[in-house]
């Protein structure tokens, strides 16, 4: 029977690690080590893969097609998303054209098609059984006390808090201090999908510039912020249809910035409209107007200094929640409009922001203006915080660390996972890995 092929076949194909050995379009041998996590982003279908050529190893993410062609045909070669895929594997080779990205590098193409020689039922029957044995970290398995997983976890933990202060430590031998922790938190507003273009933006805009001028200039602000993204209705070729954003073309047409981002920068796609980069460079821009009287450095760290104890997560979330305000409250976007109101900056992402950048900065400052109480109630609000919601990365690395999926782990565990995999597992550095060197 002729097995129908399809691109989620060929992604079954390549996951379940039916590959073994094979030669790439250009000659050299190829091995497969580790699939790689499936992705839900655009850019490539799995991330961090891991696999050897001509016995040389290669960790990078990987692009699934049916036919060679389609990397053409889709439009990859000129969509600098792509270039970070280090590797294609399709079913058919149908053309002789090398894999080349956006900046002009090539990548070797892998071809499965040695797999679905096959019948269907037969296929299907080895992708169930590959499915049911689905990778994990062996030296999880030798783990028998769930205590001394988590006690790794939160050692994991406390080294990525500190992972993020050093760098925060550094970044401030060089720059003004509220730019440091304005740029911090602009990544940890952005999510995964759009922190760098945030960490771009931010890095464009002077937090001093920003931060000057009365309350009633907000839409100045506003326009500054979305101008200098390239998100205005303007530079993304949509019409202006209501005043507001008629007022906000008007004064950035006035400000005369020529360097500004493009608009292809910014990640729309798979992106939770609520999650969407206009509204929450919109939320930056509120955030900014709370802490107006103050500044935002002196804001923010007022609020690591006054938190109360046993509810300090919840005093410093609220001191970053930012309702739906004005046209946002009811817009996805210039011109899209949304049934129902809802935060711009809700709980789960401000709580994102004070583990990743308020409390780890705050840490920093502590140590560096000798405020030393500031530095010990930063490190101990981190490791008492509770469990953020999950994400694709932690729900993954549970699964790896064999750990139930309704595993309670606290912030600082969540961030130890993200630490094993960042450290260790996305370079597949498994002797160099706690697990390995901790278990009992």
């Amino acid at each position: 029977m002729k097995t129908q092929v399809s691109e989620k076949l060929v992604a079954r194909l390549w996951q379940c690690q039916l590959v073994n050995s094979l030669v790439t379009d250009n000659g050299e041998r190829f091995q497969a080590i580790y699939p790689g996590r499936v992705s839900h982003n655009r850019g490539c279908d799995f991330k961090d893969a891991v696999f050897t050529l001509n016995g040389q190893m290669i960790s990078g993410d990987v692009e699934i097609h049916v036919k060679s062609s389609q990397w053409y045909s889709h439009g990859h070669h000129r969509d600098p998303k792509y270039n970070n895929i280090s590797l294609h594997v399709v079913c058919l080779q149908d053309n002789q054209s090398p894999t080349m990205l956006q900046n002009g590098k090539t990548v070797p193409t892998i071809c499965l098609s040695p797999f679905l020689g096959h019948s269907s039922d037969e296929l299907n029957q080895h992708l169930d059984l590959s499915a049911n044995s689905s990778f994990s970290c062996p030296e999880a398995k030798r783990y028998s006390n769930p205590d001394s997983m988590n006690k790794l976890l939160t050692l994991t933990g406390e080294e990525r808090f500190m992972a993020k202060a050093t760098l925060f430590r550094q970044a401030l031998e060089k720059e003004e201090t509220g730019q440091v922790l304005f740029r911090g938190i602009a990544r940890a507003l952005g999510y995964s999908q759009n922190a760098e273009p945030c960490e771009e933006l931010a890095n464009r805009l002077s937090l001093n510039s920003l931060e000057k001028g009365e309350p009633e200039t907000d839409l100045v602000r506003q326009a500054l912020i979305l101008g200098t993204a390239g998100l205005l209705p303007s530079q993304r070729h949509r019409p202006v249809e209501d005043r507001e954003t008629d007022k906000l073309e008007g004064i950035w047409q006035s400000m005369s910035i020529p360097e500004i981002m493009n608009k292809d920068d910014w990640c729309f796609f798979r992106v939770r409209p609520d999650n969407f980069p206009t509204r929450r460079l919109i939320a930056l821009n509120f955030l900014l107007a709370r802490y107006h009287q103050t500044g935002l450095l002196r804001g923010i760290l007022h609020l690591v200094r006054k938190a109360p104890p046993k509810t300090e997560h919840r005093w410093l979330e609220t001191g970053l929640v930012i309702a739906g305000q004005g046209y946002w409250r009811n817009h996805f976007d210039f011109g899209i409009i949304k049934k129902r109101s809802s935060a711009l900056l809700g709980q789960e992402k401000a709580s994102e922001i004070v583990i990743n950048a308020v409390l780890p900065f705050a840490c920093v400052w502590g140590e560096i203006s000798s405020d030393l109480k500031l530095k010990r109630k930063a490190a101990e609000i981190y490791r008492r915080y509770p469990r953020p919601g999950e994400n694709e990365l932690t729900r993954h690395m549970k699964q790896q660390l064999l750990l139930k999926p309704d595993t309670r782990l606290s912030a600082c565990q969540q961030q130890g996972l993200i630490h094993i995999f960042k450290t260790y597992c996305r370079l597949r550095n498994c002797t160099a890995c706690p697990v390995a060197s901790n278990r009992n």
